[in-house]
């Protein structure tokens, strides 16, 4: 049976679509909104939360799949969407599915596209009958969430079958041409992998086996030999790592296998996504992987780790436990880069690569004036944790001290700006995810590289206060959908025994800084304040009509999806939620009950709230915007 990526039967159908002749008026029109506010629109959507059709649905989703290649990023193009953030693109813990707290920096091979490896594209080495298998037994079917106990099972054993087919066959002398060429590709993606990381795809391959040898995921916890088998040159370690190599020299060639499939769909899903006008933004926590400390202990600090101060949120302040680079490892004195600064270089050359859009940097504030901690004591107090750079007067971090303001941009100038240049990025597209409590050194940084921040309207940013260099969402990947925000909203302030005051506030600093010119402000406030679908539709106007030029959409905000992604601090039920398979159907059955984003409503609103004048050298474009929202309506 062959496998098919035409339409299938999925129920997609619904009541109105736009035709084959709309659609392309409908993107242009999009976009001309677009240019004429002069704004970018992007989303956030991790991979596995990535759309499947259900006969080609694993159980988790990718962004390098056929679903997405067909269907998904020419329906989000043809939006106006130009970027798609996604998550941390590194190798998944075994029971932890985070994508913020990975095994090491080796790619997700739970982006690998299964159903591309059952075709002529990867010389058949995947059997079509398997690759069925693995569909008709994916969990959790009705609820279209990610089981990934079950997804770590399934990819690793289709995936080994994979790589015994392909080494039968590429040793086969009968192959056809075709079939060969297809296999060379593959083969000479390894041997590239092979030849450019050599320690780093052998380290990363044992580390998984090791823990698994130790009972343990923390290589801390393991015997002396495995502990220092790359970090220090003794007989037991030169014999250890010797005997490793010869006895699990078949999985090391596996783990190498499946990270030449990832690197290759990676390169040409960056190929195709071009071409619709979408470039990938790649997001990076500043923690580093288990894998990396242990293969270079000699970078980090002993017994101290990263973490945030007491704060409003938490009144002991946040121990999160990763482990922080030796300052004296990543500069010489004569400000050129150490071993440890060359290792951040390559490190983010390596997602610069990866992510031609760019990147948004986790916690940028631990990159410029990490707050750190004694790990060894229970609790944070003021002599043992601080600011790394900053405090002086503490014993325990004075060496570190930068007493040169111009030493605080290093991070940026010398190593991060350099990585991105190299690999064709713009400065402008590094994002500076400055949530927490922001120094005065920060600030200046942020402040003077011009660095894009974030406004969250969740966490109270609005259109207008926001900067134009900044990107501004109704919420991320930590954030209630702004389905269930609205309602909590609404439920718990809107009504007499709740904040009434701050329900009114909000609401009418919203309709002022959106009202279309040819409104009443009062009666569009009110409708504001009793439906909560024109309060979404206003939110989302607020952001195309403030100052910020990029904005970005998690993905349960752009499909009217009522349900929260991840919780910060929790572990169940997180990381799990994807969008359905019939996405297209949810989308516009959403869109009808003004939940989802209509573009052409507020694009069309966007530009009439910025007065008679400004409409009326866009007439045209507003009528034809305002009748695409009512096509989509119906």
């Amino acid at each position: 049976m062959k496998i098919r990526f035409e339409r299938a039967n999925d129920n997609l159908s619904f009541k109105r679509r736009l035709t084959a002749q709309e659609l392309p008026r409908y993107t242009k029109a999009v976009k001309q909104g677009l240019k004429v506010l002069d704004k970018e629109v992007g989303v956030i959507v991790h991979n596995s939360s990535a759309p499947s059709r259900t006969f080609l649905n694993t159980g988790i989703g990718s962004l390098l799949s056929k679903t997405s290649e067909v269907f998904f990023i020419p329906f989000l193009a043809s939006h106006g969407v130009s970027s798609i953030q996604q998550e941390p693109n590194y190798l998944r813990r075994k029971f932890d599915p985070s994508p913020y707290d990975c095994l090491s920096t080796s790619k997700n091979i739970y982006m690998i596209p299964l159903e591309r490896l059952a075709t002529a594209e990867y010389g058949n080495i995947l059997d079509k009958s398997d690759f069925r298998a693995v569909v008709n037994s994916r969990a959790n079917k009705e609820t279209n969430k990610v089981n990934y106990s079950k997804i770590h099972h399934d990819y690793n054993k289709i995936l080994r079958k994979s790589f015994e087919n392909y080494l039968k066959k590429v040793n086969d002398d009968t192959l056809s041409k075709e079939e060969f060429q297809s296999l060379q590709v593959v083969l000479n993606k390894i041997e590239e992998l092979k030849s450019e990381k050599p320690l780093e795809m052998e380290a990363h391959a044992l580390y998984p086996i090791l823990a698994q040898k130790n009972h343990s995921e923390d290589w801390k916890s393991w015997n002396e030999t495995d502990k220092k088998l790359y970090f220090e040159q003794t007989p037991n370690t030169i014999n250890r790592l010797n005997f490793l190599r010869k006895k699990y020299r078949h999985e090391i060639d596996f783990f190498v296998f499946k990270q030449a499939l990832v690197e290759l769909e990676i390169e040409k899903a960056n190929s195709r996504n071009a071409e619709k006008g979408i470039k990938i933004i790649a997001d990076t926590p500043v923690a580093f992987t288990p894998a990396e400390v242990w293969m270079n202990q000699d970078l980090f600090l002993d017994g101290l780790c990263l973490g945030c101060p007491p704060d409003y949120f938490s009144k002991n302040g946040q121990r999160w436990g990763f482990p922080v680079m030796n300052p004296e490892t990543i500069f010489n004195k004569d400000g050129s880069l150490a071993k440890g600064g060359e290792f951040l270089k390559k490190r983010y050359e390596e997602i610069f690569k990866d992510a031609p859009g760019g990147v948004r940097i986790d916690h940028v504030i631990g990159l410029i004036d990490p707050f750190v901690y004694k790990n060894a004591e229970p609790l944070m107090n003021d002599s043992n944790s601080g600011r790394l750079y900053s405090s002086p007067e503490k014993p325990l971090f004075s060496k570190y001290t930068r007493y040169d303001a111009k030493d605080y941009f290093s991070m940026f100038e010398k190593i991060i700006f350099p990585a991105a240049e190299k690999m064709g990025v713009n400065k402008s597209d590094i994002i500076a995810e400055d949530l927490g409590e922001l120094t005065s050194h920060v600030v200046n940084v942020i402040k003077k590289l011009g660095l894009p921040g974030l406004s969250i309207v969740q966490f109270g940013a609005n259109g207008l206060s926001s900067p134009e260099k900044n990107v501004i969402m109704l919420g991320s990947h930590d954030n209630k959908s702004f389905i269930e925000y609205t309602d909590d909203f609404f439920n718990n302030h809107s009504g007499l025994n709740g904040n009434r005051d701050y329900f009114m506030y909000k609401t009418h600093i919203l309709a002022a800084d959106t009202v279309p010119y040819d409104k009443d402000e009062n009666a569009y406030r009110e409708e504001i304040r009793y439906d909560k679908s024109k309060f979404i539709l206003a939110s989302f106007v607020d952001m195309f009509v403030g100052n910020a030029k990029r904005i970005q959409i998690f993905f349960t905000d752009l499909f009217g999806i009522g349900e929260t992604y991840n919780v910060p601090g929790t572990k169940k039920d997180c990381w799990t939620l994807r969008i359905p398979d019939n996405f297209e159907k949810v989308y516009s059955e959403n869109l009808k009950k003004g939940k989802a984003v209509n573009f052409a409503e507020v694009l069309s609103v966007a530009i009439k709230h910025k007065g008679q004048e400004f409409v009326n050298k866009y007439s045209d474009l507003v009528k034809e915007l305002e009748n695409f929202a009512k096509i989509l309506k119906q």
